[in-house]
């Protein structure tokens, strides 16, 4: 298998003292806004990256880009990274990236995992512009 990547899109995630990541309010479709464009406090990109153990990423930087040109990009430190017993048979990692003060605008999200041999596209939602509804008021009724 070669090296892939996904990411889960989400309001909030935490880590815990333990290590267990807790990902909130994921979005598992489309992400709609009722006004163009519309700001969020934050939202949170949790990558998941994988290879084969015998080849190791040397360098891996995530990228989130949202419609409009706003962009994040955080270098990972994978010396830094405590590695587990699975990790000799599929290597993961579980990465939250957060991006703070989003400005929404319709169009897809784009992800990007950057490493020594290039870069792994990974496919966003979309960010949907859903106007607000304006109930119309019903016609009266006429007793018969």
């Amino acid at each position: 298998m070669s090296r892939q990547a996904s990411i889960i899109t989400s309001d909030e995630a935490l880590i815990t003292l333990s290590g267990k990541l807790n990902i909130i309010g994921i979005y598992a479709t489309d992400i709609n806004i009722p006004i163009d464009p519309t700001f969020v406090a934050q939202l949170v990109f949790t990558f998941l990256v994988e290879t084969d153990p015998d080849d190791p990423y040397q360098k891996l930087d995530l990228r989130v880009d949202l419609p409009g040109g706003d962009f994040r990009q955080v270098p990972v430190n994978l010396s830094a990274l405590r590695h587990g017993q699975s990790d000799q048979i599929r290597w993961s990692l579980r990465f939250p990236l957060l991006f703070q003060n989003a400005i929404l605008k319709p169009g897809p999200i784009v992800a990007s995992v950057i490493h020594e041999k290039g870069a792994i596209q990974v496919p966003g939602p979309v960010i949907v512009f859903t106007p607000f509804m304006v109930p119309t008021p019903a016609a009266p009724t006429v007793p018969q």
